[in-house]
C-alpha cells in the first residue's frame, strides 16, 4: 500500500449542517489497501466510539449494544453529549469498501463516501417496500428552498430490502467512483456507486450522486475526501472494515469464435392471494440441486426445499424468483432463482439415523433408507413435505409468523423407532450459542426461537468443529410435533 501524505495544513475546524469538528491533517490513499480495526486507524474522536472484542447483553431487543472489553470491534455508544462522526485517517477518490455492521433495535447511521455521499445503515427489518432511508439507501440531498415537502430529492432505494434483523451481523460492499474535475475545478462527471451489495444481494448499480447528501460532512465536492461513519444517531457496532483502490482490469477482447451468453429477461413470479409451490432446479454451491422447489408466500417470506434430502435450503423476504432461466427459450439451466436477499442453510438431511451420536457427526446424505412420498397442499397453497426413514414417516411444514418476523417450522417424526438413534437436526455451524427464548446460530448469522412447552429438550453436540443442534426422537416423544421459528 502507499499512502502519499497531503500538505500539511494543520487542524482545520469545519462546520457543516450545524456541527462541527476537527478535521486532522489526512493522507491520500491512492493505491493498495487499508483496513480499519482500531480507533488509531481513524482521526481523533468522541468518547461514545470505543473498541471491544465481543457484544453481551441482547442487541436483539435491547436498543443500546453492550460491548465486551478488547478489540476487534468498534461500537458507537452516543448520548446526548457524545455523538461525534467517525472520519479515518486518510482521504480517498475511488474506492472499494467491504465492512460488517451489527445494528440494535431502531439504530440508525451510515457510510458517506468521501464524508460527502451516504449509503444508509437503518433498522429496517421486516419493510417490504423500503424507500431511500431505509438500509442500503443511497439517501436524499435536502435543499430546503425547493419548499415545503420538496426539500429531500434525488435519494436512490434499494432494489429489495436485504437488511437482516437487529442483532445480526450484516455484511456491506460498495464500490464508488470519486467524481471527476477539470484542471479549473469545474466538476466534469459526478460521484458514482457503481456496485452496491448488502448480505449477498446487490441493490445498487451505476447510480449516480449528484452532490452530497443529507447531513454529509462537507456541502462542496472535491477529488478527495475521508470515509466517515455516522455517529450521532444511534448504537452501532462495526468490523472487519476493508478499504482499497479499485485496480483497473485489462480488457481482454472477446473472442469471434466465441458465441457470447444472452442474458434473458427476469420473467418474476410472486404470489398475491396463495402460496406458491415451483418446481424446478434450486442454485446451490458449486451447481444446484435437482429435486427441489421453490415456495413462495403472500407475506413476503420464502424458502427453497430439497426433495432428496428432505432439507431446508434457505430462505429470503422480499420477491419470490425468477424464472427466466426455466422457461425463457429451452430454459437451459432450469434454475428458479431468489429475487429477494437468501440466507443459505444446509443441504444435509433435516433427519437422520445416527449410529455413535456422541462421535459421528450429520450426515451428507440421508442414505438408500430414505424416500420422498412428495407433499400434499394444504387449502391455502401451503405444502406439506412427506418422507419416510426406514420405519419412521416424516410431515416437515413451513409458515410464515402472524408477524412476519420470520418461518415457522414443524417436523412430526412418527411411525416405528428403527435399532438406530433418529434425530431431527435444527441447525449446524461453527458455533451455536443458548439465549433466552432460543439459540443464536453461527456468527450472529441467524436466530432459532424455542417454544418453553416444547415436549422435546434440544441437544448440542459439538463434533470436530462444528457445533451440532438436534432433537432426539425418543418413544416417548414419537409423533409429536418440532416445532421451532428461524429469525433471519
Amino acid at each position: 500500500m502507499a499512502l502519499l501524505p497531503r500538505l500539511a495544513l494543520g487542524a482545520l475546524v469545519l462546520s457543516c449542517s450545524g456541527w462541527s469538528f476537527v478535521r486532522a491533517a489526512a493522507e491520500r490513499l491512492t493505491s493498495g489497501r487499508s483496513t480499519l480495526v482500531a480507533l488509531s486507524d481513524f482521526q481523533p474522536t468522541g468518547s461514545n466510539w470505543q473498541t471491544a472484542s465481543d457484544l453481551a447483553g441482547d442487541p436483539r431487543r435491547e436498543k443500546v449494544l453492550v460491548p465486551v472489553a478488547g478489540h476487534g470491534l468498534l461500537v458507537n455508544l452516543p448520548d446526548k453529549v457524545n455523538r461525534k462522526h467517525l472520519f479515518s485517517a486518510w482521504e480517498h477518490g475511488d474506492l472499494e469498501v467491504d465492512l460488517e455492521f451489527l445494528l440494535p433495535p431502531g439504530a440508525n447511521s451510515g457510510v458517506y463516501l468521501m464524508g460527502r455521499y451516504e449509503v444508509q445503515l437503518l433498522d429496517s427489518w421486516k419493510v417490504r417496500q423500503p424507500k431511500p432511508g431505509d438500509s442500503g439507501g443511497i439517501y436524499e440531498r435536502w435543499d430546503a428552498s425547493r419548499g415545503k415537502g420538496k426539500e429531500e430529492y434525488d435519494g436512490v432505494a434499494p432494489r429489495t430490502n436485504a437488511a437482516r434483523a437487529p442483532g445480526l451481523w450484516q455484511r456491506l460492499q460498495i464500490v464508488f467512483q470519486a467524481p471527476r474535475f477539470d484542471a479549473a475545478g469545474v466538476k466534469t462527471q459526478p460521484a458514482k456507486f457503481i456496485r452496491v451489495v448488502l448480505n449477498g444481494t446487490v441493490i445498487h448499480e451505476n447510480v449516480v450522486a449528484s452532490g452530497p447528501t443529507r447531513s454529509a460532512a462537507f456541502e462542496t465536492e472535491a477529488p478527495w475526501g475521508p470515509l466517515m461513519i455516522q455517529g450521532d444517531h444511534g448504537s452501532l457496532a462495526l468490523r472487519s472494515i476493508h478499504c482499497q483502490v479499485p485496480v483497473e482490469k485489462p480488457v481482454t477482447p472477446p473472442d469471434p469464435n466465441v458465441r457470447p451468453r444472452r442474458v434473458p429477461a427476469p420473467i418474476l413470479v410472486d404470489p398475491t392471494d396463495r402460496v406458491l409451490v415451483q418446481r424446478g432446479f434450486v442454485p446451490w454451491d458449486p451447481s444446484r440441486r435437482i429435486y427441489a422447489c421453490s415456495v413462495g408466500t403472500p407475506a413476503g417470506l420464502h424458502f427453497a426445499y430439497d426433495f432428496e434430502t428432505g432439507a431446508l435450503l434457505r430462505v429470503w423476504r422480499g420477491g419470490f424468483i425468477d424464472t427466466a432461466e426455466m422457461w425463457e427459450s429451452r430454459g437451459e439451466r432450469q434454475v428458479a432463482r431468489p429475487t429477494g436477499a437468501a440466507l443459505d442453510l444446509t443441504s444435509k438431511p433435516s433427519v437422520a439415523l445416527i449410529e455413535q451420536p456422541l462421535i459421528d457427526g450429520w450426515p451428507d446424505s440421508p442414505g438408500d433408507l430414505f424416500a420422498s412420498d412428495g407433499y400434499r397442499l394444504e387449502a391455502d397453497g401451503t405444502p406439506v413435505f412427506l418422507s419416510r426413514l426406514h420405519s419412521l414417516t416424516v410431515e416437515d411444514r413451513l409458515v410464515p409468523t402472524a408477524d412476519q418476523s420470520g418461518l415457522v417450522r414443524t417436523v412430526v417424526v412418527g411411525g416405528r423407532r428403527s435399532g438406530w438413534p433418529a434425530f431431527v437436526l435444527l441447525a449446524e455451524a461453527k458455533s451455536i450459542r443458548a439465549v433466552p427464548g432460543g439459540f443464536v446460530v453461527g456468527d450472529r448469522n441467524w436466530y432459532l426461537d424455542w417454544p418453553e412447552d416444547s415436549p422435546h429438550q434440544p441437544v448440542l453436540r459439538t463434533v470436530g468443529d462444528r457445533q451440532l443442534l438436534v432433537v432426539p426422537v425418543t418413544e416417548k416423544t414419537l409423533g409429536k410435533a418440532v416445532v421451532y421459528t428461524l429469525v433471519w
